[in-house]
């Protein structure tokens, strides 16, 4: 009977014993990637049909004494409000000890997508998204690990300071003349057809009009319109509102402006 208790406390320690130099030994491993196993390459930024992708590249070295299993890698970009704007996840379900991996995470933001949402107010503001990076995985199959990163990355509105000028009215034309600028901040080319209403303040359409040859905007460039419409000058007040849609082949959007008349 002593015997079997001695055999059996024996037993526990040599258990205990083992479950000690697994945890070490996973912990060690863990420190193994916190030191320099993960690395996150330069991300780079390509645009197609109204999407933007970013594309993170990363590597995990796994120098530890374990598989790495069930590795997720997921990002959360949310804008300057906080709200959500993107989820991306990347799964690799095995990195054999002693091997390293390299792969890409793709986080995609779709113009499309911001209607939608009732986002809309992006196409206007430029401002910095916030990026939260999660990765999770697990050694010798049974042992989690995670880590998170808090990032920033900048954005840059298609149509950003979006506006019109003073505007004129030709009584004897019956016309009126609206300067319109914005500049287009974003990665995508912006083309299309705008037109516009206006509306004097008692909610009176009192003329239409349009871009003939439509707008076409490219990256990083600034544009500058003078909109001309006929209108009934026995409508005009001394201010009032134009409501001007932009129609593309991403995105179709609509923007409200006050006018008013100098010293009117």
């Amino acid at each position: 009977m002593r015997q079997a208790i001695r055999a059996l406390g024996w037993a526990t320690k040599i258990f205990w014993i083992v479950i000690a130099v697994f945890m070490i030994t996973c912990l060690y491993s863990a420190m193994g990637l916190m030191m320099g196993g993960i690395r996150f390459g330069e991300p780079g930024v390509s645009s197609s049909n109204g999407t933007a992708t970013v594309s993170l590249p990363f590597s995990f070295n796994n120098t530890g004494f374990y598989d790495i299993s069930e590795l997720n890698v997921t990002t959360c970009i949310r804008d300057y409000n906080g709200t959500l704007i993107s989820t991306s996840t990347t799964f690799v379900s095995l990195i054999p000890h002693g091997s390293n991996v390299e792969e890409a995470h793709n986080i995609s933001i779709s113009l499309d997508e911001f209607v939608s949402k009732n986002l809309t107010y992006l196409f206007f503001n430029n401002g910095n998204f916030s990026v939260e990076i999660f990765a999770g995985l697990k050694f010798a199959y049974i042992f989690p690990f995670q880590i998170s990163i808090n990032a920033t990355m900048p954005w840059g509105a298609p149509l950003n300071n979006f506006s019109i000028g003073e505007i004129s009215f030709d009584y004897e034309d019956q016309k009126a003349t609206i300067p319109l600028s914005f500049k287009n901040d974003s990665p995508f080319d912006v083309s299309g057809n705008l037109s516009f209403d206006i509306y004097n303040d008692r909610g009176e359409l009192i003329g239409s009009g349009s871009v003939p040859e439509g707008i076409n905007v490219e990256s990083d460039q600034r544009r500058e319109y003078l909109l001309q419409a006929p209108v009934d000058v026995l409508k005009l007040t001394k201010k009032g509102r134009i409501l001007l849609f932009l129609e593309t082949s991403i995105f179709s959007i609509e923007k409200e402006v006050e006018w008013g008349i100098p010293n009117g």
